[in-house]
């Protein structure tokens, strides 16, 4: 009986030390799971962000600033007045000298050649190849405000093209497009030209831009 109440004791500390063990032993495997958790959803945060972010940013595309008067040295349609000087008559040719005015404020470039092409009326349907460049060096003319510009365009006598290859047409006038523009502009010369677009037919024949 005393040996049943000394070892009682001992028994009691032995299962609590057991339990303890187990109670101790459980702890670390839920809390790492607990503790995931929020790990988790941080670094799913932290990459999802600045990754969307990211992905918003390239789908945008880029802007280009607008080439304004201010900024672009080469001459806007409205800063030129298009006209077309006295023809002048040339070997098998007639010469249209288109000149091109600066009527605006500021010095403005213009280099290259100017797009023309016979018109059945204002506004109406071209007749035939548009004009040819020839093979001359386009070279840079600075405008001061007044100054002119000028591109020769040597237009064929059509008669001297068979007419079943030509196709004789009556025309009104060209169509002249200044150089690195996009707006046309419609000057009166009453011809006849060539309707045919066979290329073997040049009928007009445009030189750069050059100063006056």
């Amino acid at each position: 009986m005393n040996k049943m109440r000394i070892l009682s004791p001992v028994l009691l500390l032995a299962s609590a030390m057991v339990m303890t063990a187990c109670a101790t032993d459980g702890a670390p495997v839920s809390e790492p799971g607990q503790a995931q958790a929020p790990s988790t959803a941080a670094r799913s945060t932290t990459t999802t962000g600045p990754t969307a972010g990211a992905d918003a940013t390239s789908t945008v595309p880029p802007t280009s600033a607008d080439p304004t008067a201010a900024d672009n040295p080469n001459c806007a349609a409205a800063e030129l007045s298009v006209s077309l000087a006295m023809p002048r008559g040339a070997a098998g040719s007639t010469e249209l000298p288109i000149e091109f005015t600066n009527i605006g404020d500021r010095t403005c470039r213009l280099v290259g050649y100017p797009g023309v092409s016979y018109v059945s009326s204002r506004g109406g349907a071209r007749v035939g190849q548009a004009a040819v460049r020839s093979e001359s060096d386009p070279v840079p003319v600075e405008l001061v405000p007044g100054a002119v510009a000028v591109a020769t365009v040597k237009a064929a006598v059509v008669e001297n093209y068979p007419a079943d290859a030509c196709v004789p047409t009556a025309v009104s006038g060209i169509d002249v497009y200044s150089p690195n523009t996009t707006e046309v502009v419609y000057l009166a010369y009453p011809t006849t030209g060539c309707s045919s677009v066979d290329p073997s037919i040049t009928q007009l024949a445009v030189q750069p831009v050059e100063a006056e």
